[in-house]
């Protein structure tokens, strides 16, 4: 049986995001298909793109360090980018593939994602970690829908948002995050997964 596709969207210059990401997946029985932003592939981009998460299991989007210094620098760069990026999501969506967004440790996003199932903090390289068994169930034919586990899905409080994905982290008490969809930071005076 061949390998499981698995669609990674990043920018070129987060080189660190894509190696830890890749150290990880080399390991599992899947085969990654990475879209840059600044390098599109052969033309029609838009259906050489369509047709590679068409034959893809799931779409991850690394956000790293230079992807979020991208946005605040805005400009041209920052439009193509933020055009590519919601084409690859829109057309994840509609084929009803898992949209994860997955941040580079300590890197919080400062932009909106419209659409995803699966929102995780930090990318874990360790053999066995959490993001190897993640690839590994894709590999194996799993899903992670919305509510896929009971304890892993998350509404947004903000009532204007009402983003809905599940949340694959430890938070400990008093720390937050920043709604992937709304960009409001979103506390946990409780904790999460504790």
């Amino acid at each position: 049986m061949p390998n499981a596709q698995i669609f990674v969207a990043l920018t070129r210059q987060d080189k660190e995001t894509r190696k830890h990401f890749e150290a990880v997946a080399k390991k599992e029985a899947v085969t990654l298909y990475i879209q840059e932003f600044e390098a599109q592939k052969t033309p029609p981009v838009w259906q050489t793109m369509r047709d590679a998460l068409a034959a893809s299991k799931v779409m991850f989007l690394l956000v790293g360090p230079q992807l979020v210094e991208a946005k605040k620098k805005g400009g041209v760069d920052w439009s193509s980018i933020q055009g590519w990026l919601n084409y690859e999501v829109g057309i994840a969506a509609a084929l009803n593939l898992d949209v994860w967004v997955i941040c580079d440790n300590k890197v919080a996003i400062n932009f909106p994602v419209l659409y995803l199932n699966n929102y995780s903090l930090g990318i874990e390289t360790k053999a066995n970690g959490y993001e190897s068994k993640v690839l590994r169930s894709y590999g194996e034919g799993s899903r992670f829908e919305f509510g896929y586990s009971q304890t892993r899905r998350f509404f947004c409080p903000n009532k204007l948002c009402g983003a809905k994905y599940n949340l694959h982290n430890v938070l400990l008490k008093g720390e937050s995050i920043v709604c992937p969809t709304c960009l409001k930071p979103i506390s946990f005076p409780k904790g999460w997964q504790l």
